[in-house]
């Protein structure tokens, strides 16, 4: 109880995010009306649904609130492809907002005030409002909940909140008559608990036409002219567009690097003056300190390296690695259980089976090494691995980590020892311990990322905006070509849909299809930079040519006549095998058609050797015990199958699970329908989009 009173001092912020979402939906429905009164200079449209103006700044304000929700969830602002991720989903949520609310009105859906008093007073109100009101043992303090939605100082904030349910039941009432005629027959429910739990055996065998060699099987210009008219739907293609394309990615400079290790040069002196290494990587650290010891082999070989002499006491830094520099102070040392190893090899793959070969030329490096010759020197030329460039060096590793034959050897070595040839699967090695150790370690390590500068960002945005306006003057091609640009393009792709290499992008993809052949872009704002574009195809809708798919058509049609000829083949072979015999017989007379077995499988399962085959599965469902199918096509040819073994219908799971499965299916049923009543609403819909003329 009161923890609830407690909570009950943040119930204003928490009405708060309530009324940011009703002000999306609300904008997304123009509730208040405020879309239609006068448009300023300032609020110059970003698009049009239906006719009905979005304006930047109202669209602006949404992105804004959804960024700083993001914020307020991960602690940090979004960059630049997050905040397009972001104008992207709030740009859908408008649109499926305001399309949602123009149905129900069409409708004359309504939601009265009673019903949303109804709601909020009721016997169950909105999980939303409840949750803040639940206690420890999860009850809810309904006098409390009464007393808070009435207290005059929340009526500001109910009235937002109230006007977010009416929109949120208005939404429940829309999708509760577009999906009112959906139903789950029993016969439905029966099929779905047959295809999950009724097992099958049965023999089959696969006619296959990729078998067939018959030259006379190869369709004439004729019959593959005719199938291409007769079969013009399946050649029908959406405009495409192809691009060229130079990213400019936004990468730290040498400055923002620089900026980083003098920071942390400034934090190191200040240490090493008295200041308290713990209260600065609190303070100064982009990750929280690890409260633990560290065994060899879990740092980074950059900073196992700069650790291997260290005391404690020491501040040893910055380190440079991948993730940003490191600033370590050690802490602690212990003795742990693990002894761990550091050591080098030179690996000595064996090339076209020369096991002789590769043992002598193993068995003379060894001698090499242990005469006192550079190891480091040896594995760099020698060894046929990645470690090569590095001396051979493996870092630290404890037991388990290596393979078995390597490990027997390594564990035994003393620090100095070289020991080989040992074969592993991977080859002959010769090995060399560097050192030993079981001390586990305790460090403070202040980490500090390198992240790109706005100088630097504005640099590369000059850079990309530089190219576009010397493309265009000239040549993309050559322009690219003396500033050592590399070029790369896209595959083909449609209107409004994933550009390859790019993503999802509004602004690219309007370019690309409101431009010709050549055109260059401005510099657009990309994930991971920013992006200059030359369109490079432009394909319009309609009916592929008959030469582009004449190949495709002549394998289509070669395969549909080598399947009538096996079909009859398969007939054939069928009425030679007595009644009640098993197909195991065509073998004796034809020995190059093998009969295979299956084991138990569903109906509703990926069939070993078959795949997901609808056409298979309906001919094993629909034999009975010991009968063989006539000839039919499956997904890889022909095929007779017979069926050996099925189990029964268990009523008594099915009516357990009878409910869960009528659910299940319901559920699957209504979200396919109204995704597709969704989808077909937005075809038929006037939206224009011009969110590329703000964003680049």
């Amino acid at each position: 109880m009161t923890k609830i009173r407690e909570n009950l001092s943040t119930f204003f912020s928490i009405f708060a995010g309530v009324f940011v979402v009703y002000i999306v939906l609300d904008w997304g429905m123009d509730i208040t009306g405020r879309r239609h009164r006068t448009q300023t200079a300032e609020a110059s449209q970003i698009g049009k649904i239906n006719g009905q103006p979005v304006t930047y700044r109202e669209f602006e304000e949404l992105v804004k609130q959804t960024a700083d929700n993001q914020k307020s969830r991960t602690g940090t602002d979004p960059d630049e492809g997050q905040m397009n991720t972001i104008r992207d989903q709030v740009w859908t949520q408008l649109v499926d907002d305001r399309l949602y609310q123009e149905a129900s009105e069409k409708m004359n859906l309504t939601v009265t005030d009673e019903e949303i008093v109804d709601w909020v007073r009721g016997e169950n109100p909105p999980d939303f409002l409840k949750q803040r009101f639940i206690d420890s043992t999860g009850t809810f303090n309904r006098a409390l909940y009464d007393q808070t939605i009435l207290d005059p100082r929340n009526k500001t904030i109910m009235i937002s909140v109230e006007d977010f349910l009416r929109k949120q039941r208005l939404r429940e009432k829309l999708e509760s008559v577009i999906l009112a005629s959906i139903r789950v027959s029993e016969e439905e429910i029966r099929q779905r608990f047959a295809d999950q739990n009724v097992k099958y055996k049965a023999d089959y065998v696969l006619f296959d036409p990729s078998t067939l060699r018959d030259t006379t099987l190869r369709p004439t210009e004729d019959e593959l002219k005719k199938y291409y008219s007769d079969n013009s739907d399946q050649f029908k293609t959406e405009a495409t567009r192809k691009l060229k394309y130079i990213v400019f990615p936004d990468l730290p400079s040498k400055s923002d690097t620089d900026g980083v290790i003098k920071e942390l040069e400034d934090v190191k002196q200040r240490a090493l003056q008295g200041a308290d290494f713990i209260d600065l990587q609190k303070t100064y650290s982009e990750l929280p300190a690890a409260d633990k010891f560290f065994k060899h082999g879990e740092f980074s070989p950059e900073r196992e390296a700069a650790l291997t002499d260290a005391k404690v006491g020491d501040l040893i830094g910055p380190i440079a690695e991948p993730n940003g520099y490191h600033l370590v102070k050690v802490l602690e040392y212990r003795n742990g259980t693990d002894e761990a190893i550091h050591a080098s090899h030179i690996l000595i793959r064996i090339q076209n089976n020369d096991t002789a070969a590769a043992l002598k030329k193993a068995r003379d490096l060894t001698a090499r090494a242990k005469n006192g010759e550079d190891f480091a020197q040896l594995a760099k030329q020698n060894s046929a691995d990645a470690t090569a460039a590095r001396g051979g060096d493996l870092g630290w590793f404890t037991k388990g980590r290596m393979v078995k034959q390597f490990e027997d050897v390594a564990l035994k070595m003393k620090p100095g020892q070289i020991a080989g040839p040992v074969l592993t699967p991977y080859g002959y090695h010769v090995i060399k311990v560097i050192a030993r150790d079981a001390r586990e370690v305790k460090v403070s390590d202040l980490i500090m990322a390198v992240h790109i500068g706005p100088q630097t960002k504005s640099d590369n945005s000059q850079r990309a905006k530089d190219f576009a306006y010397l493309a265009k003057d000239g040549s993309f091609q050559k322009e690219a070509e003396q500033s050592k640009y590399t070029i790369q393009e896209t595959q083909p792709f449609q209107k409004d849909a994933f550009i390859p290499g790019i993503g999802m992008n509004n602004a690219v993809n309007k370019f690309a299809f409101k431009n010709k052949v050549g055109s260059v872009s401005d510099a657009f704002t990309l994930a991971n930079g920013y992006g200059v574009f030359m369109v490079t195809e432009a394909k319009d809708a309609g009916i592929r040519p008959y030469e582009d798919v004449r190949t495709a058509i002549e394998s289509q049609v070669s395969r549909q006549k080598k399947l009538d000829v096996l079909r009859r083949t398969a007939a054939d072979l069928l009425q030679q095998i007595p009644a009640g015999q098993p197909l195991t017989q065509i073998s004796a007379k034809r020995p190059d058609l093998q009969v295979q077995h299956l084991e138990s499988f569903s109906a509703g399962t990926f069939i070993p050797g078959i795949g997901r085959d609808n056409n298979f599965v309906g001919a094993v469902s629909a034999l009975k015990q010991g009968e063989i199918s006539k000839p039919f096509e499956g997904q890889r040819g022909i095929y007779l199958v017979q069926l050996t073994e099925r189990t029964g219908f268990d009523t008594t799971a099915f009516l357990g699970q009878h409910d869960l499965l009528r659910t299940q299916i319901l559920n699957e049923k209504k979200n396919r329908v109204l995704t597709n009543w969704t989808d077909e609403l937005k075809k038929s819909a006037d939206i224009v989009d011009n969110r590329d003329q703000f964003y680049r």
